[in-house]
């Protein structure tokens, strides 16, 4: 994973190359990196969160395919 970090105006614009929804503002570097790294746990949970989701229906699918 390739992180870029760019002056933005009045700030820094940081963002994951080749990921069109993980980047991030700050008024520094430092502040931008962060923020980025906020933006990526975010993504993490929730795609883990619908992972959790699938295994419930996939368990429930299985279930129902068991009770037939």
């Amino acid at each position: 994973m390739q992180i870029e970090v760019k002056k933005d105006g009045d700030g820094y614009l940081a963002k994951v190359k080749g990921r069109e929804n993980l980047y991030a503002f700050g008024a520094s570097e430092e502040e931008a990196l962060n923020e980025l790294g906020n933006v990526v746990e975010m993504m993490m949970d929730y795609h883990l969160e619908q992972v959790e989701v699938e295994r419930k229906v996939r368990n429930q699918l299985q279930k129902a395919a068991h009770a037939v």
